[in-house]
């Protein structure tokens, strides 16, 4: 175990870690480490909490934190393959007091925590009679830490998701872009062609932070495929105990080539030979891991919601293109994808609404708690006055005192009236680097 310790702990030996682009989720973290609370961190395989673990890390080492008061570990080592027992956790801690005699606070990181059996009565014996161990952990799959944590951690745990990059965060690793101070419509239209073209290229490689840098289509694609299929037979399978493990890739390739389209449970499973109640089960298993999302028709009735088709989306764009079967560009499909992904990193509260009749659609809306935003996806330069008719249509089925309507374009800036509703039409590029100014309060 000593040894063990050694090679996840370099910087005992005052070497730096590499910690690549700084993510958004790092500063709200910061804020937290005063507050005994564990520091919970969920997402996507791949997605980079590792690296979010070492800026932390580098972070308490700037601020002066000893390195012998600071502890890793990753659980996706080899050597846990047999030795997942929860005493390992023990051996662990007492090996490292042992070899670092800390003096003070202790600072205790531990990736992918639930490859350890048990983790959770653990940690919980741990937080409750060790008030000088700041804890993290990270899991990759999102009901691991909400179940285990909210049934054995209430009140005890501070929660995070993870995603892999942000627009901004993929533009800070171009070295061709700087963007300005204060990121308006004004500042960033000089660079306007530029920043379509890095959106035009993340509906083609997507944004997991190893990927974005790989030339290599063929190596890339290969590289998102072994990925999608560790998520299925490495955390799912073994997880859920799934029997019929071909129906449920059969399934994840299904959604991957129908990504941000309408679904029912009834024509997925004749798509695939399964029943609805299987199919139901095997995507909450995918949501789980962060590879697909599912969204709910809105409705102010909880009871016809759920007859109601839902929505599927992707979590990253490479991702798709490298597991559909479809060889088609898609890219108002890959447009609305990206919409939604950057929503879904600031909020959950996302549905979707359309119109029985008409076929009249509202992509999401996004409600808060003193307003509703109305946002669709048209990546053209050319929008029709049907793009406007739903957001009057939905206003008029639907009414809400305070909202806001947004039409993300490919390059249209500008707020046109339609039927005494006001619709603000924003390009892409401008609604992916100013998120927090159209989120509902």
């Amino acid at each position: 175990m000593q040894e063990l310790l050694r090679k996840h702990n370099p910087i005992w030996f005052g070497q730096q870690l590499e910690t690549g682009i700084e993510r958004s989720t790092l500063h709200p973290i910061v804020s937290f480490l005063s507050v005994p609370h564990i520091i919970a961190i969920s997402g996507a395989r791949r997605s980079g909490k590792s690296f979010l673990l070492k800026q932390l890390i580098m972070h308490l080492l700037r601020t002066n934190i000893p390195a012998s008061n600071i502890v890793s570990m990753n659980f996706e080592d080899p050597f846990f393959v047999n030795h997942d027992d929860v005493k390992v956790l023990d051996t662990l801690l007492s090996e490292y007091r042992v070899m670092k005699n800390p003096s003070g606070k202790v600072f205790l990181f531990l990736d992918e925590i639930q490859n350890i059996s048990q983790w959770h009565r653990w940690l919980r014996d741990l937080y409750d009679r060790h008030s000088d161990v700041k804890v993290f952990i990270t899991g990759s799959n999102s009901e691991l830490l909400s179940v285990e944590l909210a049934s054995h951690l209430t009140g005890r745990v501070l929660a995070f998701e993870n995603f892999p990059f942000s627009f901004y965060e993929y533009l800070q690793d171009q070295p061709d872009v700087e963007l300005p101070g204060i990121v308006q419509y004004e500042t960033l239209y000089p660079m306007k062609d530029s920043l379509q073209h890095y959106v035009e290229k993340v509906f083609q490689i997507g944004l997991f932070p190893e990927i974005i840098n790989v030339k290599d289509l063929n190596l890339r694609e290969e590289i998102l495929r072994q990925y999608f299929q560790q998520v299925l037979f490495k955390d799912i399978v073994p997880k859920f105990s799934i029997r019929n493990s071909k129906t449920i890739e059969q399934l994840a390739y299904y959604c991957s080539t129908t990504f941000a389209s309408r679904f029912s449970y009834h024509r997925i499973a004749s798509a695939v030979g399964s029943n609805e109640n299987t199919i139901k089960e095997y995507l909450s298993y995918l949501e789980k891991a962060y590879l697909f999302f599912v969204i709910e028709h809105f409705s102010s009735s909880l009871k016809k919601q759920t007859r109601y088709a839902k929505k599927i989306y992707i979590s990253d764009e490479g991702l798709r293109n490298a597991t559909a079967s479809s060889f088609s560009p898609d890219t108002g499909r890959h447009a609305e994808n990206v919409v939604f992904l950057h929503l879904r990193r600031e909020t959950k509260k996302i549905t979707f609404w359309q119109d029985d009749q008409s076929g009249a659609e509202i992509d999401f809306v996004i409600q808060g708690k003193n307003r509703t935003v109305l946002c669709n996806v048209s990546y053209t330069n050319e929008i029709s006055q049907r793009e406007y008719k739903a957001f009057s249509m939905f206003l008029t089925s639907n009414p809400i005192q305070d909202y806001q309507c947004l039409l993300v374009t490919q390059n249209v800036y500008k707020k046109v009236m339609h039927e005494g509703i006001e619709i603000q039409l924003i390009p892409m590029w401008l609604f992916l680097l100013d998120i927090q100014l159209w989120l509902p309060d």
